[in-house]
């Protein structure tokens, strides 16, 4: 079967045997067979080229060239092939994509989108360039147009897997959840037990708070084999909402078994599921878990940083309240230290410096600090 694929590519490929080429000086297709299956398509490139002056026209020869550079990965080798071949005919749809193609791997996406509108003016029917228009849209920030290009792509395609989900995925993110589940359910009729279609409609499901559908839809997905932390977590939202608090659990239980750890809103459903069931201290322990995780690791950090600025925007109570509201969340050491320093020189509080000096040093601060240690010993004495 590989066999014919390649014979294939070389008839698609052929070179034309013009007056100008002499008859037996061309390449042998069975040399070039065995370069193609080997993947080896620049060695096949220098093969080619080595038959034909760098004059060569013939388009046969031209499309050979790109076509194995293009596979090469060498796309600005490929390109002028393809460059000689849009000269010669404008509005082939091959050339206009393989030009647009080739653009996208280098980055070149002003051009890129350009050779795609060629191509949907040749031929408004061609699917692969509305996606790619669609994507290059949604790089510029573009949500609207790429929106109008994947509704035309799925218009052509309704039943293209890979178009619904994508296009219910745009949608979703313009919060138009409606026209998203008519689309994935439209693609779902003719494949109903198609994965990543059943991935969407359950986000979906839980967007449009349809948890009764979630739950089907999550059940589904897990007999099919999908015991992804996106489904498991949906399912156990699901078994929430639809008041099966034994099963939100076990859903909850076996996520952790395989991911060893959930996220801020799933501990906060499970915390609430043993709450209806009574059991309040694994309840207590599941919220903790939320508050942890709802804090970010810096947020003392952060709020020291937001006292300096009080401090040098000459505003030294609002630094002060920084300070101690850093304390909440973790203790910096360094932190009494600016405290105490802006008590003492510009709230002129001379006990609550004092109060602040000396739990900076039962703190023991590290070797680095020591120029601050020497300071608050020496203000302290001079503050008693």
């Amino acid at each position: 079967m590989k066999k014919k694929c390649y014979f294939a590519l070389l008839v698609c490929f052929g070179v034309s045997c013009q007056a100008g080429y002499a008859q037996e000086s061309r390449p042998d297709n069975n040399k070039l067979l065995e370069l193609y299956q080997a993947q080896q398509y620049r060695e096949a490139a220098v093969y080619i080229r080595s038959f034909y002056p760098d004059t060569v026209a013939d388009p046969a020869v031209l499309n050979r060239l790109g076509y194995c550079y293009r596979m090469a990965g060498d796309y600005a080798e490929a390109e002028p092939y393809y460059q000689q071949l849009y000269a010669l005919d404008s509005l082939n749809v091959s050339v206009l994509m393989n030009l647009a193609v080739l653009h996208m791997r280098r980055g070149l996406y002003a051009s890129a989108a350009d050779y795609y509108q060629q191509t949907i003016a040749v031929d408004s029917n061609y699917v692969a360039a509305y996606r790619a228009l669609s994507d290059l849209a949604k790089r510029n920030g573009d949500l609207a147009a790429a929106f109008n290009y994947l509704s035309t792509a799925n218009n052509l395609q309704p039943t293209n897997s890979d178009i619904a989900y994508d296009f219910a995925q745009l949608c979703m993110d313009l919060e138009r959840y409606g026209k998203a589940d008519t689309v994935l359910q439209l693609a779902l009729d003719s494949d109903p037990q198609h994965g990543l279609l059943l991935l969407g409609k359950i986000s979906v499901a839980e967007k449009l708070k349809h948890y009764t559908e979630v739950v089907t839809l999550g059940e589904q997905l897990v007999k099919q084999g999908d015991l992804s932390r996106q489904v498991l977590s949906l399912l156990g939202r699901g078994y929430f909402h639809t008041q099966h608090f034994p099963n939100c659990e076990e859903t909850y239980g076996q996520l952790l078994a395989i991911y060893k750890q959930m996220g801020e809103i799933d501990y906060y459903y499970l915390a609430m599921a043993y709450k209806a069931m009574k059991r309040y201290e694994e309840g207590l322990a599941s919220m903790d878990k939320v508050l942890e995780l709802a804090i970010s690791p810096n947020t003392a950090f952060y709020y020291g940083r937001k006292a300096d600025l009080h401090d040098l925007a000459n505003q030294p109570s609002a630094a002060a309240s920084d300070y101690l509201r850093s304390f909440q969340f973790e203790i910096i050491p360094l932190h009494y230290y600016s405290l105490a320093v802006l008590y003492d020189r510009k709230l002129s509080d001379t006990h609550n410096a004092l109060r602040y000096f000396r739990r900076y040093l039962k703190q023991s601060p590290p070797e680095e600090e020591q120029i601050y240690v020497d300071y608050a010993r020496r203000r302290i004495e001079e503050l008693q």
